[in-house]
């Protein structure tokens, strides 16, 4: 667990480190009358953005065009690439799954 701590600890600033010695310190020493001091190890997660959100999000903050000029922003060329992507991937899982001998309706 010191390693974990060493690696989290390389990615914050030295006040929120700071703060964070103080706080395991206090709930080590008040954790036997008063457990929920020790909720500071709670886990706390935020979820991520969808697949559709993030798109969204990219979509909103990417340069504007003029309307007489074709042009194609970042976000739809990293979702275009995401896509290709995964259509390879189901390609290469069907073609695994028919293996060597095809039949005459697997050949079409």
């Amino acid at each position: 667990s010191q390693y974990a701590f060493d690696q989290l600890s390389k990615t914050t600033d030295d006040d929120t480190l700071i703060k964070w010695e103080v706080d395991a310190a206090a709930a080590q020493d008040d954790r036997l009358h008063n457990p929920s001091v020790m909720d500071i190890y709670e886990v706390q997660l935020t979820k991520a953005l969808t697949r559709k959100q993030q798109e969204l999000h990219l979509l909103n903050h990417q340069p504007r065009w003029p309307a007489s000029k074709i042009h194609c922003g970042a976000a739809t060329w990293l979702v275009s690439g995401i896509t290709l992507e995964e259509a390879q991937v189901a390609l290469l899982i069907d073609a695994n799954k028919l293996g060597k001998q095809l039949t005459d309706a697997e050949k079409l």
